[in-house]
């Protein structure tokens, strides 16, 4: 299984490192160097969605590894990633750093978190062969 792997490491690692980074990109005043890769205009906001999206699917493997959690109880793993994705906004609107404080990057980091939701729903039960 393509997730095995994932089963032996210690748990909240994936999660803890996920945050890690996203805090790092987000926060950092110039987290990556300058480049002459040309982007189309709100490349940004995909970013944010991938971002997200991938801390909810790292805890989502963190926290229900070997079965699959009710759509119920998903939904609640939604609330902290969402909330994380706020403070970043708030910490970027109050540290002065050239960065503000956005709703569509907020946005973002919601409609990343929801279609990762919708994405570990379609991901079969993890199992680890003896």
């Amino acid at each position: 299984m393509i997730f095995s792997p994932f089963l032996k490491l210690p748990r909240w690692l994936l999660t803890a490192v996920c945050a890690a980074l996203i805090f790092y990109l987000t926060l950092a005043p110039h987290p990556l160097p300058d480049n002459d890769i040309p982007f189309w205009e709100h490349t940004d906001k995909l970013v944010h969605a991938i971002m997200f999206g991938a801390l909810y699917v790292c805890a989502w493997l963190d926290i229900w590894r070997g079965r699959r959690p009710a759509l119920s109880a998903s939904w609640w793993l939604t609330v902290p990633v969402i909330i994380a994705g706020g403070t970043i906004e708030l910490l970027q609107g109050a540290m002065a750093m050239g960065r503000g404080a956005s709703w569509a990057d907020f946005a973002a980091d919601i409609a990343g978190t929801i279609a990762a939701l919708l994405l570990t729903r379609l991901i079969p039960p993890i199992t680890q062969k003896s």
